[in-house]
């Protein structure tokens, strides 16, 4: 297969191009076409970059612009060659602040057919930048397999055939040697067995550990027959219209995540506190929400599991991301035991998680394998945790025989439960159902095995914690348009007008606090900033990027910003066919949990309420899911208006 090579053209000289760029941007976006084998340079203009900003911002307009079927009142699917596969990153990144090198995956993900954003770290929106682009819009469906290469003007698509069947680490590994590039030069982003196989939560993962894993986006690049992307760290120059400022707003920065009493922990142990501390709220899962007691998980001693044992008990090495200096990030090697000597990223909270608690494990050492192993195979390892925990829990009660499975599956059982990741990669015997997902696997064997699945109506999974304890977190992810939380919780809610806490099991005051933090974290995953290390006052963020580029960016601007990115996620996903009846939990995501410590508190009895609610405070109708006029023209969105209401607006 001879490859496909562009060299980036030159700048014309347009009305945009002749306005200065604002600093932070490449200038390009690169787009290419998988079907004709075809790339180019496309430029932006300054007022489009400070409207759009990148990451999810530049990705929702793209999917909600070109992903439209003829006519524009449907939507193409997330295996149409139409559907369109943005890699993306924000003015951030590249630039000397702790953790910006973010990766932004924006398409039409497998899980609820509709939008996607998914984030992660490392060093690709580094070396994409430094390449001379902002972006990497993707659309089309190769012939044969191909991987994308990029090294500042050079865009080739590659031969990749002779990748297939490797998973990410192996793949990654193969690109070291074809070009001849290792460690930072070169950073690739792959599927593995799951990608390939279409699996409809496979991810995509890079840099040895790092993935973007929602909804699916692996299948996406499965379908197109895309098996990675690698981009060398480029020669371009990347600019900053204050470079004090910068310097000045990231030391800042740095300084809250050291000392600061809500982000210190995550400073010197990244996510590993989350087990003990979720724990003791009832939001640690534990055995497909059967239980909140970690006394019901055999061998489990939850001294062993403080942050500092969690570390302690590997050898470590720090691998941490671009321009990083959190204590995060680090390959282990395990001491002991039939794997002693094997190398495994440290697993982030929702790996020991997905990996242990939710499938019955406290077992330190097979868990950070496991999860290692699904990073390898490239699957959510959420949506993992459910369904594995999901099969051990239909085997222990009958609803799914040994016969069906080929073998029995007990709780905790480690080796049994990569057997059966290596089913569902490969789709395999019932791994081929279990491939679709917990939704679909669920309905499709029914009755009671269908009333203990976790998952949200939309089609997707929940993030790994016990969201029966976490009100909040239900609801968000349940009326996201992107298939996983779009709100998430700041550290510091009262610089954006809300109360520093509040009662988490009241539905009232659940949901306005969840639509009053509304538009944060679209703008954070725009920025091409990793958002542990965003976990400061949103003030310094904009001052870090008013620096970038020049500009005199606000909170309330980026609030604004951000809300004005949901409302156009959610357009797309209207025309994907969501509607306010999917906004559900699954009887057992929204069962009353039996014991531990928020036991007794029913979510489902206020649940209308709480819909009631969020629907009132976010501005949107109730009946038919969509912003109110009034809303969108509040957010600068006019022409959105008229798209969903017509002359009504």
């Amino acid at each position: 297969m001879t490859p496909a090579t562009v060299t980036a053209p030159k700048q014309p000289r347009t009305k945009a191009a002749t306005t200065a760029r604002p600093g932070g941007f490449a200038g390009n976006l690169l787009r290419v076409d998988l079907t004709r084998r075809t790339s180019r340079a496309e430029p932006w203009a300054p007022e489009t970059m400070r409207e759009l900003l990148g990451g999810v911002g530049l990705g929702a307009m793209i999917l909600y612009r070109e992903t439209a079927t003829k006519g524009g009142k449907g939507n193409v699917a997330w295996d149409h060659p139409d559907n369109r596969l943005v890699l993306g990153t924000g003015p951030l990144a590249g630039l000397p602040v702790w953790g910006t090198g973010g990766l932004t995956v924006c398409t039409i993900g497998p899980g609820t057919n509709g939008p996607t954003s998914t984030q992660a770290n490392g060093f690709f929106g580094t070396n994409l930048k430094y390449c001379g682009y902002d972006a990497i819009i993707i659309q089309g469906q190769a012939k044969d397999w191909v991987y994308l290469y990029i090294n500042d003007d050079v865009v080739e698509l590659r031969d990749a055939r002779a990748l297939i069947g490797l998973d990410t680490w192996d793949t990654q590994g193969a690109l070291y040697q074809e070009t001849g590039l290792a460690g930072h030069q070169l950073s690739v982003y792959s599927i593995g067995p799951a990608g390939e196989n279409l699996v409809r939560f496979a991810a995509i993962q890079g840099d040895y550990g790092h993935v973007a894993s929602k909804n699916g986006c692996g299948a996406v690049m499965g379908k197109k027959r895309l098996k990675a992307v690698a981009i060398v760290k480029g020669t371009k120059a990347l600019h900053a219209a204050d470079p004090r400022g910068v310097i000045q707003a990231a030391d800042e920065m740095a300084h809250d995540l050291r000392t600061d009493p809500s982000a210190r922990s995550l400073y010197e142990y990244g996510t590993l506190p989350g087990v003990v501390n979720l724990s003791k709220m009832g939001a640690l899962p534990i055995k497909n929400y059967t239980t909140n007691l970690t006394s019901n998980v055999a061998g489990a001693d939850m001294s062993a599991w403080e942050a500092p044992k969690l570390r302690e008990n590997f050898d470590h090495r720090g691998h941490q991301c671009n321009a990083c200096g959190m204590h995060h990030c680090h390959m282990s090697i395990i001491r002991q035991g039939d794997r002693k000597g094997a190398i495994v990223d440290e697993p982030e909270y929702e790996g020991w998680s997905g990996c242990g608690w939710a499938i019955g494990s406290a077992d330190r050492d097979g868990v950070a394998w496991l999860n290692t192993e699904c990073d390898r195979a490239c699957v959510d390892v959420n949506e993992w945790g459910w369904l594995c925990g999901w099969v051990m829990e239909c085997q222990e009660k009958g609803y799914i025989t040994r016969e069906q499975l080929g073998f029995e599956l007990k709780w905790g059982d480690i080796k049994g439960a990569h057997r059966l990741l290596q089913m569902v990669s490969r789709r395999e015997g019932l791994g081929n159902l279990l491939a679709e997902g917990v939704k679909r696997a669920a309905e499709k064997l029914g009755g009671p095995a269908k009333e203990c699945a976790i998952y949200i109506e939309k089609g997707a999974t929940p993030r790994g914690h016990d969201h029966r304890a976490r009100w909040e977190e239900m609801l968000d992810t349940c009326t996201s348009s992107t298939a996983t939380m779009e709100t998430g919780n700041p550290v510091h809610p009262t610089e954006i007008g809300q109360p520093a806490r509040v009662n988490p099991f009241d539905g009232e005051q659940v949901a306005k606090y969840v639509a009053g933090l509304r538009g944060r974290r679209s703008f954070e995953d725009s920025l091409g900033i990793c958002i542990f290390t965003s976990r400061t006052r949103l003030e310094s963020i904009c001052r870090a990027l008013s620096a970038a580029t020049g500009w005199t960016f606000t909170v309330d601007e980026a609030l604004r910003f951000g809300r004005r990115t949901a409302a156009i996620n959610r357009a797309t996903a209207l025309r994907c066919g969501h509607t306010g009846a999917m906004e559900y939990p699954s009887t057992r995501y929204g069962s009353t949990p039996v014991d531990g410590p928020a036991k007794g508190q029913a979510i489902r009895a206020q649940w209308e309420k709480m819909l009631d609610t969020w629907y009132a405070e976010v501005g949107f109708d109730r009946k038919t899911g969509r912003p109110w006029p009034k809303t969108l023209k509040g957010l600068g969105l006019d022409w959105l208006a008229k798209d969903l209401w017509g002359k009504k607006a």
